[in-house]
């Protein structure tokens, strides 16, 4: 095991990294965006040869219904916004019997997007009329044609269903992965509580036995009556401890021992014999931290080393190396684990993202005690879990 001295901590270490997919969603949107705005002046400069009026209605109504998509409030209020500009464009045009061969492309492919995003994120005593208003006036676009054709009229119908389909899918994947973080979270808070059972047991245990001891030899008669007080507070709180961690733990196994420094160590020299291929894994360890951490300290460190060289073995498994440190910052401790992220972009592992669930259980344990758990990407290629716990409370 390698040593190390201590080191200051990087100050944007403490943030955490940007939501991946929620970056991503908004470039995708962005893409969407400047495509509807090369697409309104190609069907301004189409609809232009026409001569009609009715093509300026339709033309005005794609550009107002595009304004929509962007984020300027919220979505419930941008579907009204839409919903009420192309039923307003579809009303006067047929009214005013314009029947033209020209649906409104930019317009249609708005209200789909915006059909998509309703299905998709909006509480659902909005959603379902918003998604119905949203769906007719989408599929009322080629109505606006006399002569369209039947076949035209199904498969826009069609392509609405599909866009439908795809929000509510993205509806109940978020809606599984919000039950399954809450499931992580609530499965690190019992593992936790086991654990501080089993630190607070052992110094209860040891102060009761000590007010025991001293009981005994005492003279004074009302200092041992307090000390027999004592004595018998520790032992109830001995037992409505153990009382409660059965309730929290009856469908568990036996819990194992609570993990040091040294299991730490294994956990690395493990990772690095798993086989021919597997990156060089090295530990450093602050000299500072020599003396020991306290158990539920080196327990939690434990579990994030643990995770973070799964997280790895999963994300990476092309990388060449990967650095363990624990290092001492005032009255912090820092648990890095850091790979040189080799196999090229990592996908998105941060603990609140679409990732593994490890990290979202690790950060509930971090947060638990006073600390906070990052993850994202490192200036240099690579890819960092870092945990700040805090020494003293």
């Amino acid at each position: 095991m390698k040593r190390m001295t201590a080191t200051p901590v990087p100050a944007g270490a403490l943030h955490h990294s940007p939501h991946a997919s929620r970056v991503a969603f908004f470039r995708r949107r962005g893409r969407l965006v400047a495509a509807l705005c090369a697409l309104w002046p190609a069907e301004g400069w189409l609809l232009s040869g026409g001569g009609h009026h009715a093509h300026l209605v339709v033309w005005i109504a794609g550009l107002l219904v595009a304004a929509c998509v962007a984020p300027w409030a919220d979505l419930t209020g941008r579907a009204v916004a839409a919903v009420g500009v192309s039923w307003s464009a579809t009303g006067y045009l047929l009214a005013a019997g314009e029947h033209l061969p020209v649906w409104g492309l930019t317009e249609s492919t708005a209200l789909l997007f915006l059909l998509a995003l309703v299905a998709w994120r909006t509480p659902a005593r909005a959603a379902v009329p918003l998604g119905i208003a949203l769906s007719a006036g989408a599929l009322a676009a080629p109505l606006r044609d006399a002569d369209v054709a039947s076949t035209t009229v199904v498969a826009y119908a069609v392509v609405v269903a599909a866009v439908t389909a795809s929000g509510l899918c993205l509806r109940h994947r978020d809606a599984e992965r919000a039950r399954a973080v809450a499931a992580a979270r609530e499965a690190e808070r019992l593992e936790l509580a086991g654990e501080l059972h089993d630190v607070v047991s052992h110094h209860v245990a040891a102060m009761t036995l000590l007010a025991k001891a001293t009981g005994s030899v005492a003279h004074d008669a009302r200092a041992a009556a307090s000390l027999r007080t004592i004595e018998a507070a520790g032992d109830e709180a001995m037992t409505s401890a153990r009382r409660l961690l059965r309730v929290l733990h009856q469908d568990r196994a036996r819990r194992a021992p609570l993990p040091g420094l040294d299991r730490i160590a294994e956990l690395v020299e493990d990772f690095g014999r798993r086989g021919p291929g597997a990156p060089r894994a090295t530990l450093r360890v602050d000299p500072r931290l020599d003396a020991g951490l306290a158990p539920e300290l080196a327990a939690s460190a434990h579990r994030i080393v643990a995770e973070a060289l799964a997280n790895v073995a999963r994300h990476s498994p092309r990388a060449s190396a990967v650095r363990v440190s624990l290092r001492g910052a005032g009255p912090r401790l820092l648990v890095s684990v850091r790979d040189d992220g080799r196999a090229g972009p990592h996908p998105a592992r941060g603990p609140a993202d679409g990732g593994g669930l490890g990290l979202v259980g690790l950060t509930e344990r971090a947060d638990a005690i006073g600390g906070s758990l990052t993850a994202g990407p490192v200036p240099g290629g690579g890819w960092e879990v870092l945990a700040v716990l805090p020494v003293r409370c």
